[in-house]
């Protein structure tokens, strides 16, 4: 879900936990922003582990794209909007390992944020279960901050390539 503010996606996940505390997908949602000098950060849990990283030259390349193209296959199992989270998450986590020295490129993982996700907004993300999905999607459409759903599809390969690993 983006949001046009930087801070639009952290309002909207207090209201949401304010709603319902105990909501799953919560523990599960990943914060992506995109500021104003095209610099993206991503913070928030993904099976269980927190995730907080940006896309400071050090964190982006192989591992990162690997990682993000990992996690949107993962996000396909669990429906189209579960690949956004796992683009950004994958690609977070990715990012992580690659981050000691290395310089600044670009890569898919932050072409299709910077895509879907414009300069000065931001983003709830969710790798989960479509349960999850469809109740983060409702609660948030019932708040105060209003968002546009974004939803993609990934290649059957790559989830093939997944369930290998």
């Amino acid at each position: 879900m983006v949001f046009d503010h930087v801070d639009g996606a952290d309002h909207a996940f207090a209201d949401a936990f304010e709603v319902d505390k105990e909501a799953a997908w919560l523990r599960e949602a990943a914060i992506v922003e995109h500021h104003r000098h095209d610099r993206i950060d991503v913070r928030g849990s993904v099976g269980g582990q927190y995730v907080d990283t940006g896309d400071e030259g050090e964190v982006i390349g192989k591992r990162t794209l690997e990682g993000a193209l990992t996690g949107g296959a993962v996000g396909l199992v669990f429906g189209p909007a579960g690949l956004a989270a796992g683009l950004a998450l994958g690609g977070s986590a990715g990012g992580v390992a690659q981050s000691h020295g290395s310089p600044h490129e670009d890569s898919a993982f932050v072409d299709q944020v910077r895509a879907d996700v414009p300069p000065k907004s931001s983003a709830i993300v969710l790798l989960a279960a479509p349960e999850q999905v469809d109740q983060m999607v409702a609660t948030l459409e019932s708040g105060q901050h209003k968002g546009r759903l974004t939803r993609r599809q990934v290649p059957d390969e790559l989830v093939s390539s997944l369930k290998a690993v």
